[in-house]
């Protein structure tokens, strides 16, 4: 799912030689906001026309879709061959869909739009709504356990960041600025972190810090127990991607171009590495490796340590989507529709 764990850390244990070259290059036809996944050699693409795309790993080639009633914009979650997929509709909000068989499994047609990326853990799906609410839901049936409301109805900004989870609490940004913890066994507020503007960020937690960027320009680390701000760091632009973490730096791109590498600890700045163009996904941790995609349409290998260019690559449109790791293989999905795989340069097959 999006983020790799319930921590939406955006780490994979998945590494690649570099450099790499380019095997294939998918056209969807559709635009593309939400990762690929992948599953028995089976790549899953989601579109803006609400279609879920299955591609051929190896040849690129489409095997198959199913049509769904409106856009998919945040990335579903896959659990075994059952796909939970969030639609951005006020008539089907999130759907269980066996990617096996072509099944509808079950379908939650009362919360409203979704336009964030469900977490998917245990029995229980939790998503976000653009109502400002966030649900948790039986993962067997759809039926919903409890209902978290912001604030009341009248006063509710939409929510476009998806929860992480820490086992204990879930956590979220809002278009009303503050980062909110919920307990995730009884939907009730942990805390709330308040910032000066809208939140469109998702969290990631590392350790006893929640993380997450705000459209004020700061980059927050909280005590995820006591929802204490621990550190902060103002990158002077608006922050719309998610953070990632190798468990030692963090690493955050902002609106400025910039990727800022930052120790986990006390925030203070490690290096940074400036790109040609806004940085609005996050950046994907591979071992010693930190892919991240740009607006200049490239996307570039660095060096976690240092921040060195290791490798770039040059995607044919802007990249507003974070890489993805599988196996020996990259995929760069690239606007407005294009998905293209890229390989180790030896034992091309």
């Amino acid at each position: 799912m999006f983020g790799g764990q319930n921590e939406r850390m955006n780490k994979t244990e998945a590494i690649v030689d570099l450099p790499l070259i380019e095997v294939w290059q998918y056209n969807a036809n559709a635009g593309i906001t939400a990762n690929p996944l992948i599953r028995d050699s089976v790549i899953i693409i989601c579109t803006l026309t609400g279609e879920v795309q299955a591609v051929n790993f190896l040849s690129g080639k489409r095997l198959g879709y199913s049509t769904f009633e409106s856009s998919i914009m945040g990335t579903p979650a896959l659990d075994g061959s059952v796909l939970y997929v969030p639609l951005s509709s006020n008539k089907e909000s999130v759907i269980a869909y066996d990617i096996y068989d072509g099944r509808r499994i079950w379908t939650q047609s009362s919360l409203g739009r979704i336009e964030s990326s469900p977490l998917v853990s245990d029995n229980a799906v939790f998503t976000t709504t653009i109502a400002g609410t966030l649900h948790r839901l039986k993962k067997e049936d759809g039926d919903e356990v409890w209902k978290f409301s912001t604030r009341p109805k009248e006063e509710r900004k939409p929510i476009r960041s998806s929860p992480a989870w820490d086992g204990e609490r879930i956590y979220f940004g809002c278009d009303d600025g503050s980062l909110y913890a919920v307990f995730a066994s009884t939907g009730e507020l942990a805390w709330k972190f308040q910032t000066s503007k809208s939140i469109f960020a998702s969290p990631i937690v590392v350790g006893m810090l929640v993380l997450i960027g705000s459209t004020d320009g700061t980059f927050i680390a909280v005590d995820r127990a006591s929802g204490k701000l621990k550190w902060q760091l103002d990158t002077g632009a608006p922050i719309y991607s998610s953070a990632s973490s190798d468990g030692i730096s963090v690493f955050i791109g902002s609106s400025n171009g910039m990727l800022y590498a930052l120790d986990l600890e006390t925030g203070s700045r490690r290096w940074y590495f400036a790109t040609r163009s806004a940085v609005s996904s996050a950046a994907l941790v591979s071992g010693t490796t930190v892919y991240i995609g740009s607006l200049d349409r490239s996307v570039y290998a660095l060096e976690s340590s240092s921040g060195k260019e290791l490798w770039k690559y040059t995607a044919v449109g802007r990249v507003r989507v974070s890489p993805v790791l599988w196996g020996n293989s990259l995929l760069v999905t690239s606007e407005d529709k294009f998905v293209t795989r890229l390989r180790t340069n030896s034992n091309l097959q």
